[in-house]
């Protein structure tokens, strides 16, 4: 049987319950069979509870960023060449146009700039999607955790 990695273990500790202690879950992960260090497995399971939290919050907005955008103005933009047209700015879909460019603002902000957020994309791609990314960003996490801790 294929060993799980320590990030998918915790996931599936996670996922029925978040709220699960982090002491609870260390537990439960070695008892699954996890190996690696206690305190390692606790960092782990902080990050995997934050970029869950954040998920949740993403697929709630994207919920809610489409209605949200139809029922207030949107902000005013100055004029460009190829401006959309005022029948456009009607439309649900442009809400969501909106949520998503904003988004990806705030993911160029982090990244610091457009070609690091080209990078990323590039990624994430690279990884067959955001679930194969953040997989990948697990291992890295857990393996940096590690090397400072030396």
């Amino acid at each position: 049987m294929a060993e799980l990695s320590m990030s998918a273990v915790l996931r599936k500790i996670l996922t029925p319950n978040i709220e699960v202690s982090a002491d609870d879950a260390v537990r439960r992960a070695i008892a699954k069979g996890v190996t690696a260090s206690e305190k390692s497995i606790r960092a782990n399971v902080h990050t995997i509870k934050s970029v869950m939290r954040k998920e949740a919050a993403a697929a709630t907005a994207s919920k809610i960023a489409p209605s949200a955008a139809h029922e207030t103005a949107p902000p005013k933009a100055t004029p460009v060449a190829s401006a959309p047209s005022a029948t456009t700015a009607s439309t649900p879909e442009f809400g969501g146009v909106l949520a998503n460019v904003a988004l990806v603002n705030k993911i160029v902000g982090l990244c610091g700039g457009v070609e690091n957020a080209r990078q990323a994309a590039d990624a994430v791609k690279a990884c067959g999607g955001t679930e194969g990314f953040l997989q990948h960003l697990e291992l890295v996490a857990s393996i940096r955790s590690v090397e400072s801790a030396k």
